[in-house]
């Protein structure tokens, strides 16, 4: 085959053979060409590393997910569709996968580093007032993130939007990333995999009837309250009572709360995701943080 000599001799492969080694352009790398720094997370199905490449010296975030792990063989189809995805994307608020390779045990995505932090290490502190500032560059970039995959051909729904999943860079630039749980959009059917982060769930999932990119919608709704309260809208002392209150709507409002504040999160939050504001009247609420200029067609 065109490129064999190109590929790293691996028995059982996971992913997609990389273009450039099938090619020959390029050798397929291997674990030994880069230098590990350190671990800068965990994510849906892997871990995720800071790395050097040896001969470049360039920074990457190295997602490394072992191939022998039961669960990990079962979701093979989503790690084959989380790189198809990741390579067609291509927008300043999203974590870019530059390549991937494998070897007998592990597969390896090569992304885009972002040096800072995630959301999730400076969500606000309950008692604090909040950043406001922060919260409205952070909410600008995700909604502009968030508009660009929803209007894909076809449309990419993330379904996995939470404060761990939202880098910041040294400017508080926000990127979206960990695309493991993000699937197509196509005709009308719906789809039924319920996924994400139990504090995050929509109510489609929770009641399993069914979603479709509204549950992203939802997902900024929970993150924008989190933001500004410190806490999310649906609690409760076990996951089946949590889940109670989102399938009946039973959100924890804080005794003070600004009006227009409250207004959006009541007006995204909702049960039916035909009824949840679209990104644009979102961006055109009476909510302060939201009224300077932002540009979401990027």
């Amino acid at each position: 085959m065109k490129g064999q000599s190109f590929l790293n001799p691996v028995k059982n492969r996971f992913l997609p053979l990389p273009r450039s080694a099938t090619e020959g352009l390029e050798h397929e790398p291997n674990i030994g060409d880069f230098d590990v720094i350190k671990q800068l997370g965990v994510g849906s199905f892997g871990t995720v590393y800071l790395v050097s490449h040896k001969k470049t010296k360039g920074q990457y975030a190295l997602k490394v997910i072992d191939k022998n792990l039961r669960e990990n063989l079962e979701e093979k189809a989503n790690f084959n569709r989380e790189v198809e995805i990741m390579y067609k994307l291509n927008h300043p608020n999203i974590v870019k996968l530059y390549g991937h390779f494998e070897d007998d045990n592990c597969c390896y995505f090569l992304m885009q580093y972002i040096p800072k932090r995630s959301l999730f290490d400076i969500i606000t502190i309950p008692g604090q007032a909040p950043n406001l500032k922060l919260i409205a560059s952070v909410m600008k970039d995700l909604l502009s993130a968030v508009y660009y995959l929803h209007n894909m051909k076809p449309t990419i729904i993330h379904r996995d939007i939470k404060p761990e999943n939202i880098l910041l860079d040294d400017n508080s630039k926000a990127y979206l990333t960990d695309f493991g749980w993000s699937n197509y959009m196509t005709g009308q059917r719906r789809r039924q995999t319920v996924c994400g982060t139990p504090l995050y769930l929509p109510p489609e999932m929770v009641t399993h009837v069914g979603h479709d990119e509204t549950v992203d919608i939802w997902c900024i709704g929970v993150l924008l309250f989190e933001l500004i309260t410190g806490n999310p809208p649906f609690e409760g002392m076990t996951f089946e009572a949590v889940r109670n209150n989102i399938a009946k709507l039973r959100i924890s409002w804080p005794k003070v709360m600004d009006p227009d504040a409250k207004d959006l999160c009541s007006r995204i939050l909702k049960l039916n995701g035909k009824d949840r504001l679209p990104i644009e009247q979102i961006l055109g609420h009476n909510f302060r943080i939201l009224e300077n200029d932002f540009q979401v067609f990027q």
